[in-house]
């Protein structure tokens, strides 16, 4: 059992400064011999799409080893999940949400229809509105 433990945890790798990113990347393109058009560029923008992840790194160069000569339209087409940052609303949804339902009591509480059906549709507002915010989330562009 303990021999398959170490499968089960997991390991936390920090994430590679972008001077060491860079370091490798260009030391990958010296020893395999790849063809760039632009060294600079590629360098920059796949240290970019990495964002100090090591595997992220790894397969951004293993994808253009494949390619013959990697210009500069190949360059800006690479793409990995790990460049893309997202915006994290999830608080702000939680406090939109509470606070409709906290109206609705009160509107239930005191008796005000009027503020129940707003609450109501503001609820509504915001289901929506979650909807759009997270239908592209964990999707690579």
């Amino acid at each position: 059992m303990a021999k398959l433990w170490w499968k089960l945890v997991e390991i936390a790798v920090p994430p590679l400064a972008p001077e060491h990113a860079r370091a490798i990347a260009r030391t990958y393109l010296t020893q395999t011999g790849t063809l760039v058009e632009s060294p600079a560029l590629f360098v920059a923008h796949v240290v970019q799409q990495a964002n100090g992840n090591p595997q992220a790194l790894a397969n951004l160069l293993a994808g253009a080893r494949k390619e013959r000569v990697v210009d500069k339209q190949t360059i800006r087409q690479m793409k990995h999940a790990a460049g893309i940052q997202y915006l994290d609303f999830t608080p702000a949804m939680v406090l939109a949400l509470a606070s409709v339902v906290g109206a609705r009591y009160l509107a239930i509480g005191t008796g005000d229809t009027e503020l129940y059906i707003f609450a109501g549709m503001l609820a509504a507002v915001v289901i929506s509105v979650r909807v759009f915010l997270f239908r592209g989330a964990g999707k690579a562009n």
